[in-house]
């Protein structure tokens, strides 16, 4: 895991193993980043309610994992625009969402 994404994928590691009792190896993740405005995401991505202050876009970095049981597992994470720090993590499992956390933007 020599990358710029290696905090992301340990991130969904430990969230998959400690939340869901599932292990994951670094090389059966798939990954991807993109900047999406906020009406191009679906709405559990960017649950508007949660934010004191609604961006236009963020920046998702996305793993995917299929378990052995052909469940189709996506981890993101969210940054604002110009900001080092996370504001949302997601986990959906068959796209529905099984984890949602929106974090305080650090001063």
């Amino acid at each position: 895991m020599e990358n710029l994404n290696e905090r992301e994928i340990e991130w969904f590691i430990s969230t998959m193993k400690s939340q869901f009792g599932l292990s994951v190896n670094p090389n059966e993740i798939g990954y991807e980043a993109v900047e999406l405005g906020v009406d191009e995401v679906e709405g559990f991505y960017v649950p508007t309610e949660l934010f004191e202050v609604v961006p236009t876009t963020l920046l998702y970095e996305s793993m995917v994992f299929d378990d052995e049981f052909d469940n189709l597992w996506v981890g993101a994470v969210a940054y604002y625009p110009n900001s080092p720090d996370w504001c949302l993590q997601v986990i959906t499992k068959n796209d529905e969402v099984v984890l949602r956390n929106v974090l305080p933007i650090s001063e």
